[in-house]
């Protein structure tokens, strides 16, 4: 072919696509009066009778929702939502992040014949120790048909640090803020740090006669293990080591008993992790990635050793 026929059959091609695609792009608005203004129109909003709005269906494949925005650390949060065409027996799976992206919460709910589950949420939970934003994922169904949906709501009024209650000791470390579970006598308990360094919790004290202060330390934020199993802490009262207390170890929580003398000003408590280390977090993935693997192999007949 030579180079004239070339030229030729590319000025055919081009004004056939030209000529395509004009319809769709090069033509007037639908009142077919041409404006030189329109596209501008298009892009402000201007030209409302001639823009469609985009409709949302009312009703969304997994819709999820909160009673209020904004909790403080002693508050229930109602949850509910809706999934259209059921799957009957499957229950939709709530996560719960704080704004760290650490897990707090995992369940399965139940769906009635409607399509609608609701639960209850219990801020005051020692793996809820931070304030600032928190999320809920649901996710609905398997393979292909995975739904999911997502809303998020504030503890202590948003951001990364918010006040404790009265009965809570706040601990800081670098921006962010943990509220332990206290209470105290012979003194008052003036405010507490972390250490991630030291794996720490140092306390300030004001103490006026012989005492002693019951801390509710989550593991979460302040815990000590040899391997799986729980350690002891070590106990400093104004720098010097201190035996004599009681440690109370629970699935969440180690509480401890520790008595001082008038006039301590510091005690510290040191441990084998701190935040953000998040041990039981970790755990608690894994048991939510156990149960979605089982849930998932149940409803889908997925086999993990070939069958012979």
């Amino acid at each position: 072919m030579s180079t004239h026929k070339e030229y030729a059959l590319i000025a055919i091609l081009a004004t056939a696509a030209i000529v395509g695609v004009g319809p769709a792009f090069g033509f007037c608005p639908p009142d077919c009066t041409p404006k030189a203004n329109y596209t501008e129109g298009l892009m402000t909003g201007s030209n409302a009778a001639n823009v469609q709005p985009i409709i949302i269906p009312a009703t969304l494949p997994l819709s999820l929702s909160t009673d209020k925005t904004t909790y403080d650390r002693q508050s229930v949060i109602d949850v509910t939502g809706h999934v259209q065409n059921v799957i009957s027996g499957l229950p939709v799976t709530l996560r719960i992040s704080d704004s760290l992206g650490n897990v707090v919460q995992v369940s399965q709910l139940t769906i009635d014949n409607s399509g609608n589950f609701e639960t209850k949420i219990n801020t005051s939970s020692p793996l809820w120790t931070r304030g600032g934003v928190y999320t809920i994922y649901a996710q609905y169904g398997v393979q292909q048909g995975m739904r999911m949906a997502q809303i998020q709501f504030s503890i202590g009024g948003g951001g990364g640090a918010s006040s404790c209650q009265s009965n809570q000791l706040a601990a800081t470390v670098n921006s962010e803020m943990y509220c332990i579970d206290y209470s105290i006598s012979g003194g008052t308990a003036t405010g507490a740090t972390l250490s991630t360094s030291s794996k720490a919790l140092t306390v300030n004290l004001q103490s006026t006669s012989d005492g002693q202060i019951t801390l509710k330390i989550p593991r979460s934020v302040l815990d000590a293990k040899a391997g799986a199993k729980d350690d002891s802490f070590f106990v400093l009262v104004d720098g010097q080591e201190k035996d004599s207390f009681t440690d109370t170890p629970s699935a969440d929580t180690r509480t401890l008993v520790i008595p001082f003398s008038a006039g301590t000003g510091q005690i510290e408590i040191i441990g084998t992790q701190v935040v953000p280390e998040f041990g039981p977090i970790a755990a608690l993935v894994l048991a939510i990635a156990i149960v979605s693997i089982i849930a998932v192999s149940a409803k889908t007949g997925l086999r993990f050793m070939p069958k012979y």
